[in-house]
């Protein structure tokens, strides 16, 4: 059903369009609240709150904005729709700062959805998977809302990590390493809903400074080769390949040949998206050893991220993000 630009008309025999907010996407998004490090006890969600949100996101993605609207007071979240030059989203978002926000394209053009598990903590990375979602046509998006490091409870998955000051477990507020969360149950839920569709999950890495320069790493999540090179992640890395990156090297954890490089060791093997994408048993402590073809975990240095968060509006002026943008393109399945 056509509607007026800058809204987004209901379903037949509901009364009133969604409200709208103003673009340019990537804008509107990246200026939502995020609660800081160390200021929640726990992050724990309950299960009725799992449950709703599943529902909440089916609702969005088929389009009963009637019953998204109804569902979001509960839920604290404000559903909008946003046109960005003309491509239209809609968009649910965590008044408080603490959970996921959504979004859907209403017109996507390749069956993908690009995921900012570590936002604000790796910059750069929210304004990345919403022009990345904008110039590739894709589904959705998902961005974190807490810093990674917000709660003091500690998730109970496997992994360590040091973002927090020390080497420690991951805390239950960094989405990429539990289970039990909004963000969760929103990959899950569209995976399920499009079944065909290939997740990129977007991190920022600290630079290297060992030997040959490595600028990204790509990964599929799971351990296995590909030395054929046909899974998304492999072929997006031999895509990138063909370009130089801002400062260095794009290596695969996947495909052998790079094994010769010294920095390639953020894989994403306890990420949560990737283990549930890839097939895990056990998504909190068993890493996936063969790979699904959809996922795609993406570790990035400032030289890459940098233009993302420091001139997003000129992103199509650097060539090494255009690169990244066809590379998806060229390795995700057309939107069904």
């Amino acid at each position: 059903m056509a509607t007026p630009p800058g809204t987004l008309g209901s379903r037949p025999g509901t009364p009133s369009p969604l409200p709208s907010a103003a673009g340019p996407l990537a804008l509107w998004i990246a200026s939502r609240p995020h609660l800081g490090p160390n200021t929640l006890g726990s992050f724990g969600t309950s299960p009725a709150r799992l449950s709703s949100f599943g529902r909440f996101v089916a609702f969005l993605v088929s389009g009963d904005w009637e019953a998204a609207r109804a569902l979001a007071p509960s839920l604290n979240y404000d559903v909008v729709a946003i046109d960005d030059g003309g491509a239209r989203y809609v968009a649910a978002s965590d008044r408080s700062g603490r959970d996921a926000t959504v979004v859907v394209s209403l017109a996507p053009a390749r069956d993908v959805v690009f995921e900012a598990p570590h936002v604000p903590f790796e910059a750069g990375t929210v304004e990345e998977a919403m022009e990345l979602l904008h110039r590739s046509g894709g589904r959705a998006a998902l961005v974190s809302g807490a810093h990674r490091c917000a709660s003091m409870t500690f998730a109970g998955c496997s992994g360590t990590t040091d973002v927090c000051g020390r080497s420690e477990a991951y805390r239950d507020s960094d989405v990429g390493h539990y289970a039990d969360t909004l963000f969760q149950v929103a990959h899950q839920t569209l995976a399920s809903l499009w079944p065909r569709s290939v997740a990129v999950s977007l991190h920022g890495m600290r630079d290297d400074a060992e030997g040959v320069r490595t600028s990204l790493i790509v990964s599929s999540g799971a351990h296995g080769a590909d030395p054929g090179m046909t899974l998304p992640a492999t072929r997006l890395r031999a895509w990138l390949g063909r370009f130089p990156s801002p400062d260095g090297t794009v290596v695969s954890c996947n495909h052998p040949p790079d094994d010769r490089y010294g920095f390639r060791r953020l894989c994403g093997f306890t990420n949560v998206q990737g283990r549930f994408a890839n097939g895990s048993p056990d998504i909190c402590s068993a890493s996936a050893e063969t790979a699904t073809g959809r996922f795609i975990h993406l570790e990035q240095d400032w030289t890459i991220l940098r233009p993302f968060a420091e001139d997003w509006r000129n992103i199509g002026r650097y060539p090494f993000a255009m690169s990244l943008v066809q590379g998806i393109i060229a390795v995700t399945p057309p939107a069904r």
